[in-house]
């Protein structure tokens, strides 16, 4: 249940043109079964999302898996993003976090 519970996140409530200059932090509870609870400090400057990095419940493979997650939304200024190939769940939970901080920014 909790695999369709991440799949449904819809990902789709920030007009990223609206966004206030600032620090932001959010965080996803994690779902059903409290899985990939994280939290996240996010930085709009000029408008446009600078900066994002983990606080809490964020882990990488050693690749750099999710620092690039974080790049592309910082690229593209969208949610809308290729999430990380074999953990697109996790990948969704943290894009949560930082949709949820974005959201104190509009």
């Amino acid at each position: 249940k909790e695999h369709l519970e991440a799949r449904s996140l819809p990902l789709d409530k920030v007009d990223f043109s609206r966004l206030q200059d600032g620090v932001y932090e959010g965080s996803y509870a994690g779902g059903m079964y409290r899985w990939r609870a994280n939290s996240v400090k996010v930085t709009v400057d000029a408008g446009v999302v600078s900066k994002i990095e983990p606080i809490s419940g964020i882990e990488d493979l050693g690749n750099g898996s999710t620092q690039k997650l974080f790049d592309r939304v910082i690229e593209d200024q969208t949610l809308q993003v290729d999430t990380v190939s074999g953990a697109t769940l996790t990948s969704k939970a943290y894009l949560q976090s930082v949709e949820n901080a974005l959201l104190l920014a509009q």
